[in-house]
């Protein structure tokens, strides 16, 4: 689902990943996105699989960084799916600002995953507004498997 985006910004200036805009997401698309790579670290990794996460220093530098930080989340997710934590019910987690906050399995997978399509939209309209149009194809829902055609 994010291998379109990604294939899609890879035809930008790579200046232009690092471009700042504020209001759209955490500034550019590459702050963006390596926030979103880190919050499935914090939320599944960290609070859901208790396994401690290298969250990045700043901002992933290039979009081939960036492809290596969602490579790392996709193992995580693999691994997240197949935890039998996900039927833990839910527990109480305290966070790094010292709430509580009540989660579940379910809720640390869903999430990270809403959170991306939330900030994939940013980056989707930050690059119109950069003045690249976002092919058609880079699609904002959730596409099944075989794609919406078949």
């Amino acid at each position: 689902m994010r291998q379109t985006l990604l294939t899609f910004l890879s035809t930008l200036p790579p200046d232009l990943l690092r471009e700042r805009r504020p209001g759209f997401g955490q500034g550019s698309i590459l702050e963006t996105l390596t926030h979103v790579a880190d919050c499935y670290g914090g939320w599944t990794s960290e609070v859901l699989m208790e396994e401690p996460w290298a969250f990045a220093e700043g901002v992933e530098p290039t979009l081939d960084a960036l492809r290596t930080r969602f490579e790392r989340v996709d193992a995580l997710l693999a691994r997240a799916l197949q935890s039998t934590r996900l039927e833990a019910g839910e527990w109480t987690h305290t966070t790094r600002q010292g709430d509580a906050l009540l989660v579940s399995g379910p809720w640390l997978l869903l999430h990270p995953l809403t959170h991306e399509f939330h900030h994939k939209g940013q980056v989707v309209a930050l690059a119109r507004v950069l003045g690249h149009p976002v092919p058609p194809d880079v699609d904002l829902d959730l596409p099944p498997p075989g794609g919406w055609g078949g």
